[in-house]
Order: C-alpha cells, then sequence, then structure tokens
C-alpha cells in the first residue's frame, strides 16, 4: 500500500532511464513540478523530449548491471525507470529500493517505492487519485468527476 505524500521537487535532480512514449509523460509532469531533469536513453524515440526545457541527456544504453545502474542513481532524489524492458526496469527498481532511493516502475504495479497519481490542479487545489496501480481507467474516471467539481466550485466562486 502507498502512502500519499505531496513532494516539493523544485530544484531536485530527477533521473528518467528510457526515451519513449512514458518517459515524455513523466518528464512534461517532472518539469511541471520543478524537478531537474536527466533523461538517460541511447534512443530518444519520443522527438518532443528535445522540445522540453533545461533537460539534460546522457545518450548511453545502460547494461542490466548492477555495479553500472548503482553507480549512475545514487546521485538521484528520484528515479523513473521507463525502458521498454521490462527485466532492466525492474532490477534498476530493486537497486533503487536497496539504495533508499525513491523509484517509479512504469512496467510494474509493484516492484517500484514511489507511484504516481493522476491530478487535477487549479490556482487553489491538486488533487491526486490513485488506484494503487490496480485499475488506471478508474482513476481516470475519477479525475474527470474532480475536475468538473472544480470547475463547479470554481463557478460558484465567481
Amino acid at each position: 500500500m502507498f502512502f500519499p505524500l505531496y513532494i516539493d521537487l523544485r530544484n531536485k535532480e530527477v533521473l528518467i532511464v528510457g526515451g519513449g512514449k512514458l518517459s515524455l509523460r513523466k518528464a512534461e509532469k517532472l518539469k511541471e513540478y520543478g524537478a531537474s531533469l536527466t533523461i538517460f536513453s541511447k534512443n530518444i524515440k519520443e522527438k518532443k523530449l528535445n522540445e522540453i526545457e533545461d533537460i539534460k541527456f546522457i545518450s548511453e544504453n545502460l547494461e542490466n548491471d548492477n555495479e553500472k545502474i548503482e553507480e549512475l542513481i545514487k546521485q538521484y532524489f528520484l528515479i523513473i525507470a521507463a525502458t521498454d524492458d521490462i527485466e532492466l526496469n525492474d532490477n534498476i527498481a530493486r537497486v533503487c529500493m536497496k539504495n533508499n532511493i525513491l523509484v517509479n516502475n512504469v512496467s510494474s504495479k509493484t516492484e517500484m517505492n514511489a507511484m504516481f497519481g493522476a491530478t487535477v490542479k487549479n490556482d487553489e487545489f491538486n488533487v491526486a487519485v490513485s488506484t494503487n496501480g490496480k485499475n488506471c481507467k478508474r482513476s481516470r474516471a475519477l479525475k474527470l468527476k474532480i475536475k468538473n467539481l472544480l470547475n463547479e466550485i470554481d463557478s460558484l466562486s465567481s
């Protein structure tokens, strides 16, 4: 079970391993909250990643080698394992957890210690919804209802 927690990511070093669609979504969300991002991927499939301001890129392959993974992750506050290699993502997650580093593993519902909720925010509220990875479709449905409720509350106070 995951404990809901809001964290100030401004100026925190965050590493995203992978250069695909999920990496782009995570990068956009993390930049929105002020994280200092590094993308580690030999192959950037999502060219929009290059358009996000102030991202560092490390263009290398990450071998499934625990020593190399440990060396890479030690300077980061949060790691996102977002490659298209499930075994590598799981291994990155295990190494991070062993070293008490927050890790989100996009290819697992259990092999991680940090999870992204579906968020809705406006000037006054920031609401996160999670089904603990069990049903993303239901999270999105609840997110939409919350968004509509926030719009309704906004229109009443105008």
